[in-house]
């Protein structure tokens, strides 16, 4: 099963830029590589922040830019989103009975979970809150024997660079336990980072990509971090039985190409 990772567009409202950057020009940019290189994915599955200010001309703009997709989006929610404004823009989305977005997903490779972690006022971190839990907890055990993959925003827990450090999802524990418990989680895909990640927190492996609008630079220590253009990206996951591949692809620089075998340098890709 192919499924495609779309996360942090950051979208403001048309014709309006972010960092000397532009959102909207990027994410369209990105959908048509995916419609062109990726169309056979089962799904694409947005990880959040979809607007910079959570404004409602944002999502619709968002709306726009989605429409030539092939494939059944879902669309999670990061901690610069507004809940009210996008169930306003997208209000065929699935809801958890206490109105998070939440859902979930079976497919042949599992079960597949798309988590809420949006907390006004959590100053950048995620939460879940313990009505988020309970259902997080119902949906695991109803498929006790199921591997199960989640979609989320926020990490989990630390990726060793500090500047996420207070932002992350507060007291992960509750719902580490749960995952543990279970048993048949798989991994764990966030956004939120603007950085590419692979890594384990214990059992549980995850990965994060850098994300369609503007990323940091990698600085450990720094407790500030720096945002830089470079090159956006989406993710390209693959579940096979028990195999979890991720797969990053730049999309907007056409690198140079070399043949393998003479060395010689080939004429670079086009731009989507």
């Amino acid at each position: 099963m192919k499924i495609i990772q779309i996360t942090d567009p950051h979208l403001v409202g048309p014709g309006e830029h972010l960092y000397d950057l532009d959102p909207a020009e990027r994410l369209s940019r990105c959908v048509a590589s995916v419609v062109a290189e990726h169309a056979d994915a089962a799904l694409c599955v947005f990880t959040g922040d979809l607007a910079d200010r959570g404004a409602l001309q944002a999502y619709g703009l968002l709306r726009e830019i989605l429409r030539p997709l092939p494939m059944p989006v879902r669309l999670l929610l990061g901690n610069h989103d507004d809940r009210q404004a996008f169930r306003e823009a997208f209000p065929e989305t699935p809801l958890d009975p206490a109105g998070f977005v939440q859902s979930v997903l079976d497919v042949p490779a599992g079960r597949l979970l798309f988590l809420d972690t949006l907390e006004r006022g959590a100053r950048g971190a995620g939460v879940l809150c313990p009505a988020r839990l309970g259902w997080i907890g119902a949906r695991l055990a109803e498929a006790p024997d199921r591997p199960v993959h989640v979609f989320m925003h926020h990490p989990a827990r630390s990726i060793g660079v500090r500047h996420f450090e207070q932002m992350s999802l507060t007291a992960p524990d509750a719902f580490l336990d749960l995952v543990r418990e279970h048993g048949g989680v798989r991994h764990i895909f966030f956004g939120h980072v603007h950085l590419p990640v692979w890594g384990r927190w214990g059992s549980l492996s995850f990965s994060a990509i850098r994300g369609t609008c503007q990323h940091i630079d990698l600085e450990l220590d720094d407790p500030d971090v720096t945002f830089a253009e470079g090159s956006p990206a989406y993710g390209v996951i693959l579940l096979h039985g028990e195999d979890v591949i991720v797969h990053q692809r730049d999309f907007l620089a056409p690198a140079p190409r070399f043949d393998a075998m003479t060395g010689r340098r080939l004429s670079a890709p086009p731009t989507n």
